[in-house]
């Protein structure tokens, strides 16, 4: 099979790879003289950054932060604030409650520093449950315009004043833990934009999470700019969520269509938890999407998310590379995935906590991911390099996030971007493998049909049909079927002579060639071969009687063209015989379980041979049963001449028959047809017992008709009778000899 047309991951998958190396780096020409303002000494001097530009700022740098409080706007009115020493710094959940006017801050670095459980007293790290307060002071310049703040998460809950008025909230903070009620938003407030200092205090409380605190910048500028800026990070994250999904359900479509790779079922559920995922982070859309749902419950789906989703895409991994990675290795990871999933029936202080060890699990577990694809790559597995170019996309991006984090860069914030890409790579990778596997399902399509083909030249499509069957593969050892039929049995008189004299090549050409004259014919008449018996056949006409019949004589209208043909070559003719019965039979299947064969079972078939053999003894054409002719439409649009009582052999009853010779040569037809008369007086006079008229009449028709062998067959069995004295006990059977 060509497989020179899977080439996508050789030509559009290096060129995205490189687009997105040039995306990532396109940012890094940053104008050294650009102005990034910093707070110092919890001080944002903003009076030379220009609020007309389309990038806001970071509000980064040295803030005030008062740990274990929450101190209202009002507490800092009039007081003068200075850098203290760390031991003026209760440690979160401590005796000391709100501090009271005087109390010395620490100036810490944002948002470095934002979560508090990073920062130390007396060489002991804060407790991530508890409450704490930040406070920045920012000079705007004259003419600012409009201005907003962006403010991102705050764990676990938070209120955001601007001059001493409440701006932003989610859920509610407080000093306990029975008293917080924890939530989480993003958003944008407005400022008063009068020249000079204004003030921002934001208290948080956490009791849940494993972090409590402000992990991200919070952005200063105008308000288009911070408002493009949030709704550009909202829509990423719902292009993100949509298209995880689309891509997801997508691929579960694709398991359902092609159930055999499972590839697609754990990438499409893979994305599906993504999706999923990406609602939970961000900016948080689910948490104003469902506004009514506990934040507990959020709270345990983003982890159930990690808990499930890495062994799920270790899975998909699985079936991709199957060949190089451990599935002992797998079934392990999953089995702790499953273990730390069920922690999530604790409260959020146990599992915020115990998903630590499973990060460290989970990050061994990569790098051996990232180790088996190495491992494909280098052995030249299919879609090793697909997977290896989607990581280093993703690489990519996420350098870019970094660097963009760090202020060196001026891109925007695109980890997303460059998972999606990540998963569009699988998905071309999957879709590869589809393509493939359609390719090849294609070729043994074409190969089964082609097999089915040729197969129906050994069983012929109406045996299919009787058996209610339509393809090969479904007929079954034992398949049978019970129907009235017409058999047609023929064969080619003297043809062990004819072979010996061709040899055995030209033995098939002649056969092969005869044997194709004569299938158009029964085919036309509604008939089809069973069977191929050396020089004859047998043939089932499910149809009329009469259609057996004209074919029949078509059969022999052919013989006398294929006569004309031989002897234009100085070829001796052929004779066939043919011999016609209707009656039940059976068709069904023998054989056993590794060779089986089609078959008739019938009294009515051995009967047909039988009398296919009567016609060496009483001349070429058709012999039927004389009840034959009371099934044809019109009898008398037929040509025949009785032949009597018959005894065949394998049947006790005896077979009244009738010799049909309509469709022979001319000259054979014409000798037949003429001495009808004379040859049925000659046969009643035999019957009558008239020996001596019978025996005078029969010599006359010798002389008349030389090369009737019924004629011949008459005079043998008169002269068989009369010269062993059993005439008196003929029964009125003729018994023709072997």
């Amino acid at each position: 099979m060509n497989l020179k047309k899977h080439t996508l991951p050789g030509t559009v998958l290096p060129i995205a790879a490189f687009v997105a190396l040039m995306f990532a780096l396109l940012g890094s020409c940053v104008n050294p003289d650009l102005f990034i303002p910093r707070a110092v000494q919890g001080m944002l001097d903003l009076t030379k950054w220009s609020f007309s530009g389309p990038v806001p700022a970071a509000m980064d740098g040295e803030w005030e932060f008062y740990p274990g409080r929450l101190l209202d706007p009002g507490f800092f009115s009039g007081a003068e604030v200075s850098e203290g020493d760390a031991s003026a710094i209760p440690v979160a959940g401590g005796s000391g409650g709100i501090a009271s006017a005087g109390a010395n801050p620490w100036f810490i670095e944002m948002p470095d520093s934002g979560v508090w459980s990073s920062l130390k007293v007396d060489g002991k790290p804060l407790s991530p449950y508890g409450c704490a307060t930040w406070r920045l002071r920012f000079v705007l310049p004259p003419g600012s315009g409009d201005a907003a703040i962006r403010i991102p998460e705050i764990f676990s809950a938070s209120r955001v004043f601007l001059d001493g008025e409440l701006a932003f909230s989610a859920g509610v903070p407080a000093a306990t833990k029975e008293d917080t009620v924890p939530w989480y938003r993003t958003g944008v407030v407005r400022i008063d934009s009068t020249p000079g200092v204004h003030e921002l205090v934001i208290q948080a409380a956490n009791f849940g999470e494993r972090r409590g605190g402000i992990n991200r910048s919070l952005w200063i500028g105008s308000v288009m700019s911070v408002q493009t800026s949030y709704i550009r990070s909202l829509a990423m994250d719902l292009i993100v969520f949509g298209s995880l999904l689309t891509i997801g359900i997508y691929h579960l479509f694709l398991f359902g269509i092609r159930r055999k790779d499972r590839s697609p079922l754990w990438f499409g559920i893979f994305c599906i938890i993504i999706a999923a995922r990406s609602l939970l982070y961000g900016e948080r859309f689910a948490f104003d999407l469902f506004g009514g749902v506990p934040w507990e419950v959020f709270n345990r789906l983003d982890h159930l998310t990690f808990y499930i989703g890495i062994p799920v895409f270790s899975a998909y991994i699985m079936h991709i590379f199957d060949r190089d990675i451990s599935r002992i290795a797998m079934n392990a990871y999953q089995i702790l995935g499953l273990a730390f999933a069920l922690m999530l029936f604790f409260p959020p202080t146990v599992f915020n906590v115990t998903v630590v060890w499973y990060e460290l699990i989970t990050g061994v577990y990569v790098l051996y991911l990232l180790f088996i694809i190495l491992r494909a790559l280098f052995r030249r597995r299919e879609g090793a390099l697909t997977t290896m170019i989607g990581i280093f996309i993703f690489l990519c991006f996420g350098i870019n996030e970094i660097l963009f984090n760090m202020g060196m860069i001026n891109t925007f914030n695109s980890l997303s971007i460059g998972l999606v890409l990540f998963l569009f790579a699988q998905s071309v990778l999957i879709a590869m493998r589809f393509s493939k596997a359609f390719d090849e399902s294609e070729h043994l399509g074409r190969s089964l049909l082609n097999l089915n083909e040729s197969l129906r030249r050994f069983i012929p499509q109406e045996f299919f049909m009787l058996l209610k069957r339509e393809e090969v593969a479904e007929i079954r050892l034992g398949d049978q079927v019970e129907k009235n039929m017409t058999i047609m049995f023929s064969d080619i008189r003297r043809f062990t002579l004819l072979a010996e004299q061709l040899g055995a090549a030209k033995t098939f050409e002649f056969l092969n060639d005869y044997f194709g004259r004569i299938g158009d014919v029964i085919r036309a008449n509604g008939g089809f071969i069973d069977k191929y018996l050396g020089d004859g056949f047998i043939a089932l006409f499910p149809v009329s009687p009469d259609a057996a019949l004209k074919t029949a004589i078509g059969i022999q209208r052919v013989v006398t063209e294929f006569n004309a043909a031989r002897a234009a070559e100085s070829l001796p003719p052929i004779e066939v015989g043919i011999g016609l019965n209707y009656g039940p039979l059976i068709l069904g299947t023998v054989g056993e379980e590794h060779r089986m064969d089609t078959t008739v079972i019938a009294d009515s078939v051995n009967l047909c041979s039988r009398l296919e053999g009567l016609c060496k003894h009483y001349g070429k054409g058709i012999i039927v049963p004389f009840e034959f002719l009371d099934l044809l439409e019109d009898p008398a649009a037929y040509h025949w001449r009785y032949l009597g009582l018959i005894r065949v052999q394998g049947r006790k009853k005896p077979v009244e028959t009738v010799h049909i010779y309509d469709g022979l040569e001319d000259e054979t037809y014409a000798m037949f047809d003429s001495s009808k008369t004379k040859f049925e007086e000659a046969l009643h006079a035999y019957r009558n017992g008239d020996y001596e008229a019978a025996m005078h009449s029969f010599r006359a028709l010798a002389v008349e008709t030389p090369d009737d062998p019924a004629v011949f067959t008459f005079i043998t069995q008169i002269h068989r009778l009369m010269t062993s004295g059993l005439v008196d006990e003929w029964d009125g059977i003729d018994t023709p000899a072997k």
